[in-house]
């Protein structure tokens, strides 16, 4: 008898947890964003919540969480209720960065990844009346002046910083890291002539480059992209450079499964919705990528980072 009741109390149970599941979400989804509004990832959050909303039925709320290059919301996402009721957004190099100098209160497995929605090539930019009109002048310049090439970079561990670091070494040359306030300080420095030439991400120089203040000299991809078709990558021109900045979604490692399947599933919808791709245009560099595959790229970053972190530490 006692067995009897104690089994349906059980199934009871179960039964409950799975209604509460299957009804998720119930309330809004809050995503912390870790930067400021009006940025780039700021941007691509809103976007993206709101067409969520849609097929989510229930509002995303965002909330900006920035400081210390990331940190700070990526670990409000990390240690957030495991509930699929908060979501944040994670962006690359910095969530693997942090992790390798070990200032992070969390690691990669503390994410369970949902999709990746923009990668943002790195690119050299110089002014627009730079002398150097190619990579190759550039080079040449620092080998016969050691010392005298300037380059901005937003600081030790972002993706700017490794594309330097990495051209120095492919390029056999050196050049002056001079660490800016953001892009808009690194962008203010190379049009004042303060710098000659700075790392950057594509999204980060598109108006500049449209309006002349600014000119490229080289893309940090495997290959051209179509929406730059003249511009060559560093690899075909002999140096083995590759940097970009990723931006996509994560939950809290340790979301029910039912859940995460379910986000995934909206995310899935509106990543292939042609309104949301539409909406892109002139906004998001779009790559997306599931689950698995975010995944993969992330682990892949931290052992990037980690090698690069033992070179040069930051």
């Amino acid at each position: 008898m006692k067995r009897g009741i104690a089994l349906g109390v059980l199934v009871g149970i179960l039964c409950l947890v799975g209604t509460a599941w299957a009804a998720y979400p119930e309330k809004p989804v809050t995503v912390i964003v870790p930067s400021n509004a009006g940025g780039g990832t700021d941007t691509m959050a809103r976007l993206v919540a709101k067409f969520a909303e849609e097929y989510l039925g229930q509002p995303m709320v965002i909330v900006n969480k920035p400081g210390a290059g990331g940190q700070i919301g990526f670990e409000s996402i990390a240690r957030a209720k495991k509930d699929g009721y908060t979501i944040g957004c994670i962006y690359t190099p910095h969530v693997a960065a942090h992790v390798s100098a070990g200032r992070a209160k969390y690691t990669l497995d503390s994410f369970a990844p949902i999709a990746n929605v923009v990668t943002d090539p790195g690119v050299l930019v110089v002014k627009a009346d730079s002398p150097f009109n190619t990579v190759e002048e550039l080079i040449a310049f620092a080998k016969e002046n050691p010392g005298k090439l300037n380059g901005s970079t937003s600081g030790p561990g972002g993706d700017d910083d490794f594309a330097l670091r990495q051209f120095e070494k492919a390029a056999g040359i050196s050049i002056n890291a001079v660490p800016s306030k953001g892009s808009s300080g690194q962008k203010a420095a190379v049009m004042g002539g303060h710098v000659d030439l700075a790392f950057m991400n594509a999204s980060q120089v598109e108006a500049q480059v449209d309006s002349g203040e600014l000119r490229l000299l080289g893309i940090m991809t495997v290959k051209r992209r179509s929406y730059l078709p003249e511009l060559p990558t560093f690899k075909e021109m002999g140096y083995e450079v590759y940097s970009d900045s990723s931006r996509g979604f994560a939950a809290p490692a340790g979301v029910p499964e039912d859940v995460m399947a379910k986000l995934m599933e909206v995310f899935d919808k509106v990543l292939k919705d042609p309104e949301f791709i539409s909406a892109s245009q002139g906004q998001l560099l779009l790559d997306i990528l599931n689950a698995d595959e975010y995944t993969m790229y992330l682990k892949n970053l931290q052992k990037t980072t980690d090698e690069a972190f033992k070179v040069a530490p930051w």
